[in-house]
């Protein structure tokens, strides 16, 4: 019985097993199936060396694919292999044309591709061919990343298509990338999101990508735009460089619809978040790019300095940035401020880039313009011309380029939140980057802003104003460019005898006088200070104690992508002196403030002497932040003296008197000079001022200097003297932790 039951279970367990393995086969084999269909279908990679079976018409793609070498040269990211399609050109001119793919049969919902390029379908773009004829064309995002994207085709399966890949415009961003063209069941790319979110805490948090292409995304809160911003968000932990924020302290408490645009199966959602403070992913004094003595801003780009004002106690800077990328873009206004031009404090952003054409002003945050806020400057309403004032205070006024509408004004009481004034906006002036400033003499305002146009060229159009309202051009003053700053200043320190400066943004100015309506030069060639190249768009601050004159300009080095991107220079005291001949010539020295970030002197040499015998001199460095202070002496006819500061050479020549190819002259056989070296730049003031150059600093990856480098041509006799050579270390105006 025993044997018979045992039997039975042996026959039931192979059948069971044939059973089983009868499923299995099914299984298989449906699966397989299953994955047979769904298989992505390649359509083309670009990795061979020419185009192949492509129909090529124009000369847009070259005769071949682009390759790595290519993408090096023009950080072009996000294509796979070696080798993608490629129409761009670096130059403003080039040619036009189009790649059209062998027929194939549409056997798959979508057709995915890697995209990147022209955003204007009428320039660039692709297009699905169907039995001939074109069904549909899509642009790219605009940008030099290709994203993934996913045309829908599900409507024409069994139907024979082309891909068009075209390149329409002759001019430099008519371009189009295209890489990793296949057939797909699976949708990639981006799709719309609207997410709405309670408004709980001062600031929303949003994380930045590594690497990719700004996308579009507004936020609302009971129907009006509360920012409107283009940014690359990463869609997954993995990928966030690091977290970018904007302001929503006046909207505590109410429900934000945030409208963008989200990687299919993204992780977004969740992503972004209410919050108390910026997330850090590292605190500022350990990246190396980080200025440690000079202002920067927290997050972002940043470029020109604007609305500089002094106000209620203190220093206010305002500057173009992008709150949400370390590349040009959006046009916010930054905003800090200091007591004593050393220790600031970084508020939330002042102005915002604008919703677009078309939306009523109310529909807009009171501190958003139509368009993209560029250059301008500020002031104090001294006589209430605006009606603002009130008996405790004065209102403070930015004068903004709003590059959709105009040059606007917008107001503060408190020095923080700024609001446009309505009851004109814009002003009605021409051109942009507006400086505005009160002329005593006159009780009226004066207004330089920069045109551009076929009549006068490049020029700073000059107007007057009794009320900040009606303005009357009094002056086309010819061949200048961008960013103006019109100061006047007392002459050898005598406030009894003054001129009046124009500068442009390149730092190259006029001297001359200024009787309320029009300036009149003292020479017909412009003079040189700041020189051009190291550094641009810098202003004065208003409305200064004393009428003092300090001047902050953009300082462009890049920080290779860090949490922040470019600098500012270190702020500097402007006046006017008397030079040989009589001309009167404008110096820039560091603001005398910034000698009690020094710390105990590390070199203290009264002479150093370079001569036949000893050429060349080099002292070591502990550290490396410095102000370093010195005065070169010629014995004799010495050809040249050079002195080296890490990777930085400057080379002075005594015959011709000039410091690389800028003009320094000699006082007495001697120049001197001070050297601030802070992590990123080395900044040159020459012969107590009379001359100013940054310079970038590179190969950062040590954090020491190692030293400072003199030689000298000289022979014979002639000997090149280094005298009070003093080498002080500088505090970083950091903070670290627990301080």
């Amino acid at each position: 019985m025993v044997h018979t039951i045992g039997k039975s279970l042996v026959e039931k367990s192979s059948n069971m097993f044939q059973v089983l393995v009868v499923l299995c086969v099914v299984v298989c084999c449906n699966l397989t199936s299953a994955f047979a269909q769904e298989a992505d279908i390649l359509i083309a990679d670009f990795e061979e060396s020419s185009f192949s079976k492509w129909q090529q018409e124009g000369y847009a793609f070259r005769k071949g694919p682009a390759n790595i070498k290519y993408k090096n040269t023009y950080k072009i990211k996000g294509f796979r292999g070696k080798g993608f399609a490629s129409s761009y050109m670096d130059k403003s001119l080039k040619h036009v044309g189009s790649l059209k793919s062998p027929e194939f049969l549409v056997e798959r919902d979508y057709i995915n591709l890697l995209l990147g390029g022209s955003p204007f379908v009428n320039d660039a773009g692709v297009k699905l061919l169907v039995d001939g004829k074109e069904v549909l064309s899509i642009a790219a995002v605009k940008g030099y990343n290709l994203n993934e994207t996913s045309i829908p085709v599900k409507k024409y399966k069994g139907q024979k298509a082309q891909i068009l890949i075209y390149d329409k415009s002759p001019g430099y961003w008519g371009l189009i990338l295209v890489d990793h063209i296949v057939q797909s069941n699976k949708k990639i790319g981006y799709e719309p999101l609207v997410l709405p979110i309670n408004i709980t805490e001062k600031l929303l948090i949003f994380p930045v990508a590594k690497f990719g292409t700004a996308r579009q995304m507004d936020i609302k809160v009971d129907d009006v735009i509360i920012h409107s911003i283009s940014v690359c968000l990463a869609m997954k932990d993995e990928d966030v460089a690091w977290w970018g924020y904007l302001d929503m302290s006046d909207m505590i408490g109410k429900k934000a619809i945030i409208a963008l645009e989200a990687k299919v199966n993204s992780n977004i959602q969740k992503m972004i978040q209410c919050s108390a403070e910026p997330r850090l992913l590292q605190l500022q004094h350990f990246d190396k790019f980080r200025p440690q003595f000079h202002f920067s801003q927290l997050q972002g780009w940043n470029n020109d300095p604007n609305g500089m004002v002094y106000y209620d106690g203190k220093y206010h800077l305002f500057w173009q940035c992008n709150p949400l990328g370390t590349s040009w873009g959006n046009m916010y206004w930054g905003h800090a401020s200091s007591p004593d031009l050393i220790e600031w404090t970084e508020h939330k952003r002042a102005l915002r880039s604008g919703g677009g054409k078309g939306l009523p002003l109310n529909m807009r945050h009171d501190s958003m313009a139509t368009g993209a806020c560029f250059s301008g400057s500020g002031n104090i309403d001294h006589n209430n011309s605006l009606g603002l004032n009130t008996a405790e205070k004065k209102t403070l006024l930015l004068f903004n380029s709003d590059m959709n509408a105009g040059i606007a004004i917008f107001s503060s009481q408190d020095g923080i939140n700024f609001k446009r004034w309505m009851k004109q906006y814009p002003l009605g002036l021409s051109g942009r980057d507006a400086k505005v400033v009160y002329h005593k003499p006159t009780q009226q305002w004066i207004a330089v802003s920069c045109l551009d146009n076929k009549q006068h060229g490049k020029h700073y159009p000059i107007f007057t104003s009794k009320d900040l309202q009606s303005w009357e051009l009094k002056q086309n003053f010819l061949d200048m460019h961008e960013c103006p700053e019109f100061l006047e200043l007392a002459i050898d320190g005598d406030k009894n005898n003054k001129k009046w400066v124009l500068m442009e943004a390149n730092g190259k100015y006029f001297v001359g006088d200024f009787n309320g309506e029009k300036f009149i030069p003292d020479t017909k060639e412009k003079q040189t200070t700041i020189i051009s190249g190291s550094c641009y768009a810098g202003q004065c601050f208003s409305n200064t104690p004393d009428g003092r004159a300090v001047y902050i300009a953009w300082a462009g080095f890049d920080t290779d992508n860090t949490v922040f991107n470019q600098g500012f220079t270190i702020p500097m005291d402007l006046c006017l002196k008397t030079v040989d001949g009589g001309k009167v010539h404008l110096y820039a020295n560091p603001v005398y403030e910034i000698k009690k970030l020094r710390r105990k002197i590390e070199i203290d040499t009264s002479t150093i002497e370079l001569n036949k015998n000893v050429k060349v001199y080099a002292l070591a460095l502990a550290g490396d932040l410095y102000d370093i202070c010195l005065s070169i002496e010629k014995k004799g006819s010495p050809k040249s003296f050079s002195l080296k500061i890490q990777n930085m050479e400057m080379t002075y020549d005594f015959e011709s008197q000039r410091f690389d190819d800028h003009h320094v002259p000699m006082k007495g056989g001697k120049v001197t000079l001070r050297i601030l070296v802070d992590r990123p730049t080395i900044e040159f003031f020459m012969a107590d001022g009379y001359a100013y150059k940054l310079h970038e600093r590179k190969n950062l990856s040590g954090s020491h200097l190692n030293k400072i480098t003199f030689s000298a041509e000289v022979s014979g006799t002639d000997k090149v003297l280094i005298n009070n050579f003093k080498v002080y270390p500088m505090k970083s105006i950091l903070k670290k932790n627990g301080e």
